[in-house]
């Protein structure tokens, strides 16, 4: 290959294939950024609290109404 070739590929290499490349890199670095935002971040959840029926077990229970309210509180939420 003679160096008026060689410099020829070289600047179809810039001036074609590297836009290409960058394009596809592009459009990955979004695919993956997506996917972290919808598979990896938790969504946030609403917090669901004590129904009338669960307020008045803690109550009327014998236990801490601190420990039931925690317990069913946490298994509510998890």
């Amino acid at each position: 290959m003679t160096p008026k070739q060689e410099e020829a590929l070289r600047e179809y290499l810039r001036e074609a294939v590297v836009p290409l490349i960058e394009d596809v890199l592009v459009k990955k670095l979004g695919q993956a950024m997506t996917f972290a935002k919808e598979e990896l971040i938790q969504p946030k959840r609403e917090w669901r609290g004590l129904t009338e029926d669960e307020r008045d077990t803690i109550l009327r229970s014998e236990s801490s109404i601190f420990e039931m309210t925690e317990a069913i509180l946490k298994a509510k939420n998890t």
